[in-house]
């Protein structure tokens, strides 16, 4: 059986098994899943901190499969299905090998930040498969195949962007590529690129004028997520996110990454191979740039994930020429290397999704920790507002509301019949997409439930908002266990509440 033909029988495995574990939805959505999810029920050109992408995949399968968790979530398990496969692909074109491209296909499916997103419904499965998109057609315009493969990463690149912004580092990362590689250099004097670059930027326009139209607050959100103009110097940061990319993808794989795009580097230049600087050109230099950003500010874990995308078949590959260069007795401990860091990829990765198994070998609290306590009890929060909202229609028309927009969305998304739920604005938060959209200043006389996190007493603004408001702490349980307090205050006779600006936030 080829290669091929192996890859796309474990990828369906794999894509069957995620299928079936979120069948058993053992955990609830989280707050950035739901709140996509109302992105995905008001459909617009762009949204305040991410382009559209991540809200149509999620109407679309949500419209197939109902606005429950599956639905949600399944279009992860497709993107991430898709993106293995590329990887695949780039793998065998980029390192001229196929079994390096099917190593790194089941690779791509085992170490935890790929894993785990690929059951999770974020941008970052998106951007992985079309980056990686954009990259093959890139190398099969440089392999001959046509000048018109420019042009289907142009597509890829501008849809790419509609999902996450971070795809327009691919951009300079190839622009770099052709001006060292000497025997791709020829490109820049030809068309094709720069048409592919247009059409790019021409899929791009839906958020570029929905943000002309916006006062720009997704620059100015992105800006600030950057830190730009910060001014201050951090020492530990960069530090920290080098540690964090031994966590989500494991030490060993991770020393793999590197050395792998250390040799493309070292034999590129060597040999004068395009498809090892290819690979070099679009992973080394998103790595550095995170890197080199945490001397600025905070710099979250994940930011680099495209540059996974060559560095997972360049790990491979490395490893291969360096076993088959070394001795017997080194072949012996590489192989010990590689097992027991795919082994502990895997362990890491299946714990993730199996938590109990944890909680079983010991380790006491683990569902009222992070990650976990994201993504549970709020089915049962949902659910007691619901009966508190059922309690209050009595004395009038009722909405409800929080102060985060995380809660806004679980809310909105477990409360019986999906209703429209605000996040107010207590003088504490910066601006979101909620911000964007009508607020409740017009629900005069209406009365309100608010929750907020933990034990918590009511913000003077909320309570200088209605006539009076009765406090109502409430313990989430889920699991047999206590999980989190929240607090539910029930608010009757709404006189109006001051808005803020917060377009500078």
């Amino acid at each position: 059986m080829s290669y091929k033909k192996k890859t796309v029988l474990i990828l369906v495995a794999f894509a069957a098994l995620r299928i079936i574990y979120l069948l058993y939805a053992p955990f609830d959505v989280s707050p950035d899943e739901a709140h996509y999810w109302e992105w995905s029920r008001r459909l617009a050109l762009s949204y305040y901190s991410k382009g559209p992408g991540v809200a149509y995949v999620i109407a679309f399968f949500t419209r197939i499969f109902g606005d429950n968790a599956f639905g949600i979530r399944v279009g992860a398990v497709v993107f991430s299905t898709l993106a293995s496969y590329v990887i695949y692909l780039l793998g065998r074109d980029l390192f001229k090998c196929e079994k390096t491209g099917f190593y790194a296909a089941i690779l791509a499916n085992i170490v935890p930040i790929l894993s785990v997103g690929a059951i999770l419904m974020t941008t970052d499965v998106l951007l992985v498969f079309f980056w990686g998109a954009a990259l093959l057609c890139v190398k099969r315009a440089l392999d001959g195949k046509g000048g018109w493969w420019w042009y289907a990463a142009g597509v890829f690149m501008g849809l790419g962007f509609l999902g996450k912004y971070t795809i327009v580092l691919l951009y300079p990362c190839v622009l770099l590529f052709l001006i060292v590689s000497r025997e791709d250099r020829p490109w820049l004097k030809r068309a094709e690129p720069y048409i592919g670059a247009v059409i790019g930027i021409a899929l791009s326009t839906p958020v570029i004028y929905w943000n002309i139209t916006h006062g720009q607050v997704t620059i100015k959100h992105t800006l600030g997520q950057a830190h730009a103009g910060s001014g201050g110097v951090f020492f530990l940061e960069p530090l920290e996110f080098l540690a964090s990319q031994f966590g989500i993808v494991t030490p060993v794989v991770f020393i793999g990454f590197v050395y792998g795009i250390y040799l493309c580097a070292l034999n590129g230049f060597r040999r004068r191979d395009g498809g090892l600087l290819l690979a070099f050109f679009t992973s080394a230099p998103v790595f550095l740039l995170f890197f080199f950003k945490g001397f600025h500010g905070k710099v979250q874990a994940n930011w680099a994930i495209a540059a996974f995308v060559t560095a997972l078949p360049a790990s491979v590959w490395a490893f291969r020429l360096l076993y088959g260069e070394s001795k017997a007795s080194v072949r012996k401990a590489l192989k010990a290397a590689a097992i027991s860091g795919v082994a502990l990829s895997a362990a890491i990765s299946l714990l993730a999704c199996f938590p109990q198994a944890l909680e079983a070998m010991g380790v006491k609290g683990i569902f009222s920790r992070p990650p976990y306590n994201r993504v549970i009890g709020w089915k049962e929060l949902g659910e007691k507002v619901s009966r508190v909202r059922d309690e209050m229609e009595g004395a009038g028309k009722t909405f409800i509301m929080s102060d985060t927009y995380q809660i806004t969305s679980e809310l909105a998304f477990y409360t019986d019949g999906r209703p429209v739920v605000y996040n107010a604005d207590t003088g504490s938060r910066r601006m979101n997409q909620y911000d964007l959209w009508p607020g409740f200043n017009e629900l005069y006389g209406y009365n309100a439930i608010y929750v907020k996190g933990g034990d918590a007493e009511i913000d003077a603004v909320v309570l200088d908002a209605f006539e009076r408001c009765d406090r109502e702490p409430f313990t989430v349980y889920g699991r047999g266990r206590e999980l989190t307090e929240v607090t539910i205050f029930r608010c009757y006779g709404f006189k109006g509440m001051e808005k803020r600006d917060l377009s500078r936030f």
